[in-house]
């Protein structure tokens, strides 16, 4: 409706054009949480990672694995007994093994002990 209105050099007033009909979309993003490795089974437990609506998740830990394949960055973080997280960036950003991070992205939960936040963004806490 919106492109009718302007191609037709918007003749009508916006009521006719149909343009008020329209809202603004919904976003699918829901609040983030944040977590820990410590804290992140139970600050996760009550949410959906396989829901039609995207979940947003942030996690501080170290990286226990960096890896990039040319086009993608994968960088793990949290060990065992917490869930293991993976972020599924873009680039690695110079970050190594061990060090400190945030990662926050879409969450899902293949498994109660692995995170996955795809697409992800991480960068230093401080």
């Amino acid at each position: 409706m919106i492109l009718a209105a302007i191609s037709s050099g918007g003749g009508g007033r916006a009521e006719e054009t149909g343009i008020l009909e329209l809202t603004p979309p919904k976003t699918d993003a829901l609040s983030s949480t944040r977590a820990t490795c410590r804290d992140l089974r139970e600050r996760t437990r009550d949410l959906d990672g396989e829901g039609p609506e995207r979940v947003d998740l942030s996690v501080v830990g170290s990286l226990t694995l960096v890896q990039f394949d040319g086009a993608l960055a994968y960088l793990a973080l949290c060990s065992p007994p917490d869930p293991q997280v993976l972020c599924v960036s873009y680039s690695t950003n110079g970050m190594k093994e061990g060090d400190l991070v945030i990662a926050s992205g879409n969450y899902r939960r293949p498994d109660p002990d692995h995170v996955l936040l795809d697409p992800c963004l991480a960068s230093s806490p401080r």
